[in-house]
C-alpha cells in the first residue's frame, strides 16, 4: 500500500514538472522545434525562391547522372576568373543545381549554381540561403559569436536536456503509453480530443524524442570540447609546398576512385593556400553518416594520395560522429527521409504548444473550482 502511494504521489509530482517545464518554456521549446523541423526542407523552399537553383533534365539522361567534376570546375573558373573557388557539392535532388561556394574579387562569400548536365552556370547569390538562415536560427538562435565563443549554441543545446526528461516524465506519467496509440475521442469536446491527441502523437514520436535529445545532447558537449581546444577530428594531412600547377580535376578524380573504389563522390574540397590537400568527400554505402565520415586526401600537384578514411570498422564514437547529423536533421536518404523528420518535427512542435495551452486550460479549471467553492462557503456562512 505504501509503494502504491508513493509510486502515485511521484507521478503526481511528475505531472505537474512536467507541465509547469512545458508551460513556461513552450516558447523556447516551440521556437526550437519550429525552426528545426523547417530546416529539415530548407533546401526545397530555397529552390522554390532562388529559380538558379532549379533545373530540367535533358531528353535522354538519367535523372542524377552529371557531367564531370572537371567540366564543372572548368565551367564555374572560366565565368569567375578573380573568384576563389573552395568548394563544389552535389545537387540536393535530380532537379537541383550543383552549387559551389566562392569568395569573391572583394571578399564577399557566394554561392554559385551549376546546371549538372550541360555544365553551365544558372546563377549565383549570397550565402544567406532560408536553409542557412532556419539552420542558425534553430542551432545558435541567430546570436552573434563573443569572441569565439559560439553563445547561441550553449543557450539552444541544454533544451534537449528538458526535452528528454519530458519524455522521461511523459512515460512515468503514461507507464501504459501503448494505449493510447489508436485512441482518438472525438464527440467529448475539445479537452479529451486534445489530451487523446497529445498522447497519440507523444507516443509515435518517442523514438524521434529520443534520437532529437541524444543528439542534441551530443551538439553541447561536442562544441564545448572544442572550445576547451579537444579537436575529435584528425589533422587534416598536408601537401607539399610547390609552385607547380595542380593537376587536372579529373585526373585527380580518377585516382580518387582508384583509392577509394566504392566511394560514390559527394563535395570537392580546394586547397585554400599553397600545401593544403585536396579533399574528396562521399558515401560508400554506410547506413545513415555524413558525407565526410568517407574521404580521400590528394596532393593536387603530384596526385599523391596522402590519406583514406573509411568509416566502415571504425569504434563506435567515430561512428557516431558521422551518424549525429544524419539522425538529427533526417539528412540520409534524400527528400524522403527529410519528409519524415519533417512530419514528426511538426509533431514535435504541436505537442509543446499543445501540452502549454492543457496546462494552461487545467489551471484555470482549478481556479475556477476554487472560486466556486469560495462562493460556496461564504453563501454558507
Amino acid at each position: 500500500m505504501a509503494a502504491r502511494l508513493k509510486a502515485l504521489v511521484d507521478r503526481r509530482a511528475m505531472r505537474r514538472l512536467h507541465g509547469l517545464l512545458g508551460f513556461w518554456l513552450c516558447l523556447v521549446l516551440g521556437w526550437l522545434c519550429l525552426f528545426g523541423t523547417l530546416t529539415t526542407i530548407g533546401h526545397e523552399l530555397d529552390w522554390l525562391v532562388r529559380p538558379a537553383l532549379r533545373v530540367g533534365v535533358p531528353d535522354g539522361v538519367v535523372p542524377g547522372t552529371y557531367v564531370s567534376w572537371g567540366r564543372m570546375e572548368a565551367t564555374i573558373r572560366d565565368r569567375y576568373p578573380d573568384w576563389t573557388l573552395q568548394r563544389i557539392t552535389l545537387p540536393q535532388g535530380s532537379r537541383f543545381a550543383a552549387e559551389a561556394r566562392m569568395i569573391a574579387a572583394q571578399g564577399q562569400p557566394r554561392l554559385v549554381y551549376i546546371d549538372p548536365y550541360r555544365a553551365i552556370v544558372t546563377g549565383d547569390g549570397g550565402r544567406d540561403t532560408i536553409q542557412s538562415t532556419l539552420r542558425q536560427l534553430h542551432r545558435q538562435f541567430h546570436l552573434p559569436n563573443v569572441g569565439d565563443v559560439n553563445v547561441g549554441i550553449y543557450l539552444s543545446t541544454p533544451f534537449a536536456l528538458i526535452l528528454l526528461f519530458m519524455l522521461v516524465s511523459g512515460l512515468v506519467i503514461y507507464p501504459q503509453f501503448w494505449r493510447g496509440l489508436f485512441r482518438l475521442r472525438l464527440r467529448h469536446g475539445i479537452g479529451p480530443l486534445l489530451n487523446d491527441l497529445h498522447r497519440l502523437v507523444a507516443g509515435w514520436s518517442l523514438w524521434f524524442l529520443l534520437a532529437i535529445s541524444l543528439t542534441g545532447m551530443w551538439y553541447f558537449a561536442e562544441r564545448l570540447l572544442y572550445d576547451l581546444g579537444t579537436s575529435l577530428e584528425p589533422p587534416a594531412p598536408k601537401a607539399t609546398l610547390s609552385a607547380a600547377a595542380a593537376l587536372p580535376l579529373d585526373e585527380l578524380t580518377a585516382l580518387t576512385q582508384a583509392a577509394f573504389p566504392e566511394l560514390r563522390i559527394a563535395a570537392v574540397y580546394f586547397p585554400r593556400r599553397n600545401g593544403d590537400a585536396l579533399r574528396f568527400d562521399g558515401q560508400a554505402g554506410n547506413l545513415m553518416v555524413r558525407d565526410r565520415a568517407n574521404k580521400v586526401y590528394l596532393d593536387p600537384k603530384t596526385g599523391a594520395v596522402l590519406g583514406v578514411e573509411r568509416i566502415a570498422g571504425q569504434g563506435f564514437w567515430p561512428r557516431w560522429r558521422a551518424t549525429v547529423n544524419p539522425l538529427h536533421f533526417g539528412d540520409f536518404a534524400g527528400i524522403w527521409s527529410r519528409l519524415v523528420w519533417f512530419l514528426f518535427g511538426g509533431g514535435l512542435t504541436a505537442l509543446v504548444f499543445s501540452g502549454a495551452w492543457m496546462y494552461w486550460r487545467a489551471l484555470r479549471q482549478q481556479r475556477d473550482l476554487a472560486r466556486r467553492r469560495r462562493a460556496r462557503r461564504h453563501a454558507s456562512a
